[in-house]
């Protein structure tokens, strides 16, 4: 019995009826699922990251910056630079998981970085952010070796005022 890779087995003239194309809508509802599976998939993973991040119980805010490119202007002079980062940050009073892109003007006076957690971004930022998430983990434990002679140093400074 010869194979026909296409379409599967036949014999003679006989030859197993081929799928009908899909229409544009049935395509689409097939599409509507998957992505709806694997977006909460993503979500998923990206909040047990969040939940083991917290685990590491943060003192202050931590950061990457996964990415920068240098801004010009019309001379071709460099003016400013734009960030990527992932952070762990303290946003309405609970830690998340975050994105962030921001625009560094040097000769504008430092602006606060625009976060938003990351399950609330688009799926374009998710995929760009997501494969730097693990070198966030070192940011975090480097934030809080920083921590400890800021705090050392504030409590010698309270110290002296008690005495």
């Amino acid at each position: 019995m010869p194979f026909n890779r296409i379409n599967g087995f036949y014999v003679g003239a006989f030859q197993m009826p081929e799928k009908p194309e899909m229409t544009i809508d049935e395509r689409n509802e097939e599409l509507n699922e998957a992505l709806t599976a694997r977006l909460e998939q993503l979500k998923a993973v990206i909040e047990d990251q969040e939940n083991q991040f917290k685990a590491m119980r943060l003192a202050c805010d931590a950061m990457h910056a996964y990415r920068s490119e240098g801004m010009e202007d019309d001379q071709r002079n460099c003016i400013g630079e734009i960030n990527w980062y992932v952070g762990m940050i303290k946003l309405k009073g609970g830690w998340r998981l975050c994105y962030a892109k921001d625009h560094e003007h040097y000769s504008w006076p430092g602006e606060s970085i625009d976060w938003k957690p990351l399950v609330d971004c688009s799926i374009e930022e998710r995929i760009d952010a997501v494969p730097h998430i693990g070198a966030l983990r070192e940011a975090i434990v480097k934030s809080k070796e920083s921590l400890v002679p800021e705090l050392e140093k504030a409590i010698e400074a309270v110290a002296k005022l008690t005495k």
